[in-house]
């Protein structure tokens, strides 16, 4: 084996068992030792001249050269050895390709999708037995060759990539077999599949997908919204099954068609089938096609739908070996017929930064070939990696839109081309100037979509716009359906959007959501039909009477919020909507004091906080009612969580002084508890026990055993800092039979978690190891364990550094600061002395450069993985 990976000019050999699915369903007894006896030989065969096996496919072999004279070598003693094996009746015959270019190294593979999609395509033209090299692979071993060895000219080849011609050559030596069929190109069969002038990315497991529901399928239609690239992938799905049909594979193109009788007279010129007098050209086509083995694509059916389901239906009755691959932004509707949704591109995961975890996705794949077509040279690094996982993401993993964006790196850098996203329909234009003209900017492409649509479905389809995040089909009705549009319509016309792919369906959960390039589409055309304001109000009332009829602020359970976690976006829109809302102020505070338990949950603390500033500084917001109460509260708590707390002390003092003007004993309980919380955040802990001991009183009088426990439980945390630990343990215990008996699993591991915290002061180990245990198990059953998530790695963390484990103590600590940044939140008194001291001690035992590499890794883990990871470790210990 090569010592290291060969990078940059690579020279690659890719070998494949000609026909092995058939053999391994023939003989599947003796099988997989034909395979075994098949991989040592290459394997022998590969390491003898130097070569890198980088991925074993089934049974196909994708090895790697530093030279290309080695890689021929290892072909051509890997073909004698496989024909010299003793197979018997079950001889394996293994077509080889071998192909120079470029590619860089990257981890195990390659990162060079150009060069691994030739050297593949090479391959799959070759039979078994035979070994065929590229015209690059050529000119680099035609003066190095074997002694035994020739090469013989096959001529220029288009292979199944649909580019360019390439010439390839063939291996020949006089003790192997050298005469073959005809290479499996697309010459092989007739067929007016067009050269493409760009390489096809992506699309790997749909292009498989569909060449096998081909075989069994005679109608199939690829839908999608415009710019997914259906065309391209019927193209090279035709191209991958050409040699399948023996009278070859047709395209007819009817986009630039306007009227649906010529669909039968363009079908007949495509395939060279003329006129008869006196004859229709479909009666025509049907006896033509009525014995012919043959592929049709239609592309772009949309406009014509009527008519090419009409005429598919026709043809298809007539020629029993004729199928149809069709491309439509929605299904034909005829017997038989297959629907094949087509998916955005995949795009990068959100936390992915480098330029390799980003380069994994084919959406960036695209951009990145195509820009550097534009711009040799151009190469996503660590650097700007993120910035085009943004502009892929922004863009939906939209291929023609990516190749748009793409074309704008000839005269913009990367920050400029995604700080203009917003405005992407004026930024995304100058495609092809030989393209259709619906093709050259994105926004020509949706008003294809939209024009064809009826009034009431570009009525829904504006309207839609204004949900952030999906919707259901209750709240479309809800929200859209006013003047002429009613329910009823919604109901009937919201699956016509889906069946025209401008509007998606989540069947797992029953939601509606838009592309968001579609959305910002629609949210113009909304704007500009003067509904806007309108439609936004609906949407913000649909929203405030939910909230209202589910009383959220004051719910014992967690699963009474857990609807809105589907549907933040959406909560969002509809508080800033106020803004501008008639009686805004009065709908944002209602908004924001019912949602309290929502963002506590969520620990969206600095978010929380900022929006209930805002709306209660909106005109109108003034009035001293039960809606400004609970505003001011949810303003203090969160404040105090976020690190607000001096600012938001006249707050809550306003909230109590309203909530007893109403007599509201609930909201004076619920304020005097977040006084408490404020004064100890401030540090005046006697302050703060005063105030839970009154909140504490009326509390008892409700009988609210959720209030209760949390008052028990914070009052605790006062006598914690202190330093009277003996009460605090008594008071925290004294919490968890309320809030148990509450089932809120959220307030139940604070105490237990408190409860841990007071036995690592106290050095108790094993037990704090208890507590923790069993606080993780609860956070493990709650709907929303974001909250508590945070506050049990640090006292996971604080058990870790305790017990002098400093390295899993530094990860943790550096996973709990990540988590308490994210959601603003600042770290209550009575644990930030000993955090603070245990970080310096990690820090020190560890010294400078392993504690900020262990703190880093944690930073870099998501909650669960490292509360996932302490809980091992603890349990490890037991």
């Amino acid at each position: 084996m090569a010592p290291t990976l060969p990078t940059g000019i690579v020279t690659f050999l890719f070998t494949d068992i000609e026909g092995s699915t058939k053999m391994a369903q023939e003989y599947r007894d003796i099988w997989e030792a034909l395979r075994d006896r098949h991989h040592a030989i290459l394997r022998a065969a590969l390491e003898a001249h130097n070569g890198y096996v980088f991925e074993i496919v089934g049974d196909a072999f994708c090895a790697s050269f530093h030279r290309p004279v080695e890689a021929l070598r290892a072909a051509l003693k890997a073909q004698r050895d496989l024909h010299s094996e003793a197979w018997g009746a079950t001889p394996l015959r293994v077509r080889m390709g071998i192909h120079t270019g470029v590619a860089e190294a990257e981890g195990p593979g390659y990162r060079g999708y150009l060069a691994l999609s030739s050297v593949s395509r090479v391959m799959s033209a070759a039979h078994g037995g035979q070994v065929l090299l590229s015209q690059s692979a050529f000119d680099l071993v035609e003066s190095d060759l074997p002694d035994d060895a020739t090469l013989r000219d096959m001529g220029q080849h288009r292979l199944k990539d649909l580019l360019r011609s390439q010439h390839l050559y063939q291996l020949v030596v006089a003790d192997l077999p050298s005469d073959f069929p005809p290479l499996k190109s697309l010459d092989i069969r007739p067929h007016n599949l067009p050269i493409q002038l760009t390489s096809f990315i992506g699309r790997e497991s749909e292009i498989l997908e569909l060449s096998e529901l081909l075989g069994r399928t005679r109608l199939i239609t690829l839908t999608g919204v415009g710019g997914t690239g259906k065309t391209r992938l019927a193209l090279q799905v035709a191209a991958e099954v050409l040699d399948e049909f023996a009278d070859g594979a047709w395209l007819i193109e009817l986009a630039p068609l306007s009227d649906p009788a010529l669909v039968p007279q363009t079908i007949a010129t495509a395939l060279n089938v003329r006129e008869q007098p006196g004859r229709a050209f479909l009666d025509v086509l049907k006896d033509h096609l009525s014995n012919k083995n043959l592929l049709l694509l239609l592309d772009n059916c949309e406009h014509l739908i009527n008519e090419c389901a009409h005429v598919a239906d026709a043809l298809l009755h007539a020629a029993p070996q004729l199928r149809i691959l069709a491309t439509s932004r929605e299904a034909l509707g005829i017997a038989g017929e297959a629907t094949f949704p087509i998916q955005t591109l995949s795009l990068p995961d959100p936390s992915a930064t480098s330029a390799s975890a980003v380069s994994r996705c084919d959406a960036v794949r695209l951009f990145i070939d195509r820009a550097a077509a534009l711009q040799p040279g151009f190469q996503v690094s660590d650097h700007n990696a993120p910035t085009v996982a943004q502009i892929c993401t922004r863009l939906d993993g939209i291929p023609l839109a990516i190749e748009l964006a793409a074309g704008r790196t000839r005269g913009m850098t990367l920050e400029q081309i995604a700080s203009h996203l917003d405005d992407r329909f004026r930024l995304l234009t100058g495609g092809s100037r030989t393209a259709l003209p619906r093709q050259r900017t994105l926004q020509a492409t949706i008003d294809w979509s939209y024009n064809l649509l009826s009034e009431n479905e570009r009525t829904l389809l504006r309207r839609l716009s204004v949900f952030a995040g999906g919707w259901t089909l209750e709240a479309a009705q809800d929200v859209a359906a006013t003047g002429a549009l009613q329910g009823a319509d919604v109901l009937e016309l919201l699956p016509e959007l889906v069946e025209k792919s401008l509007v998606v369906l989540d069947m797992s959960n029953g939601r509606y959501h838009m592309l968001e390039t579609v959305r910002e589409y629609a949210l113009e055309l909304v704007k500009a039909a003067g509904e806007e304001a309108e439609i936004r109000t609906r949407h913000l009332d649909y929203w405030l009477g939910l909230v209202r009829s589910s009383n959220l602020d004051t719910a014992q359970d967690e699963a009474s919020v857990a609807f809105l976690a589907r549907d933040h976006q959406n909560l969002l829109a509809a508080i800033k909507w106020c803004d501008v809302a008639e009686s805004g102020a009065q709908k944002g505070m209602e908004l924001m004091g019912a949602t309290r338990l929502y963002w506590l949950l969520l620990g969206q603390f600095e978010l929380s906080y900022q929006l209930s500033r805002h709306v209660l500084s909106l005109p109108g917001s003034q009035v001293r009612n039960l809606a400004r109460q609970r505003a001011l509260r949810t303003l203090g708590q969160m404040g105090t969580f976020s690190g607000h707390s001096a600012a938001v002390a006249g707050t809550l003092e306003e909230s109590l002084s309203i909530a007893k003007e109403l007599s509201n004993t609930q909201g004076m309980v619920e304020t005097l508890h977040d006084m408490g919380n404020a004064s100890s955040a401030l540090g005046n802990d006697q302050a703060a026990i005063r105030y839970f001991e009154e909140a504490f009183r009326l509390a008892k009088e409700l009988g609210n055993d959720l209030l209760t426990g949390i008052l028990l439980n914070n009052w605790a945390e006062c006598l914690r800092s202190l330093g009277d630990l003996e009460s605090a343990e008594a008071l925290y215990e004294q919490s968890l039979p309320f809030k148990r008996r509450a089932n809120n699993p959220h307030a139940t591991a604070i105490s237990l978690l408190n409860l841990a915290q007071v036995a690592l002061a106290q050095g108790r180990l094993p037990r704090a190891r208890e507590w923790l245990l069993e606080s993780l198990a609860v956070i493990s059953e709650s709907r929303f364990p974001i909250r508590p998530s945070g506050f049990a790695l640090e006292t996971c963390a604080t058990f870790m550094a305790v017990a002098k484990d400093w390295r899993n103590a530094a990860r943790l600590f550096g996973a709990c600061e990540a988590e308490r940044e994210r959601a603003g939140e600042v770290r209550i008194r009575a644990d930030e002395q000993l955090i603070t001291a245990l970080m310096a001690q990690a820090r020190e035992a560890l010294g400078e450069s392993e504690y900020e590499t262990a703190f880093s890794e944690g930073s870099g883990l998501s909650v669960a993985d490292a509360l996932s990871q302490a809980q091992a470790w603890l349990s490890a210990k037991n």
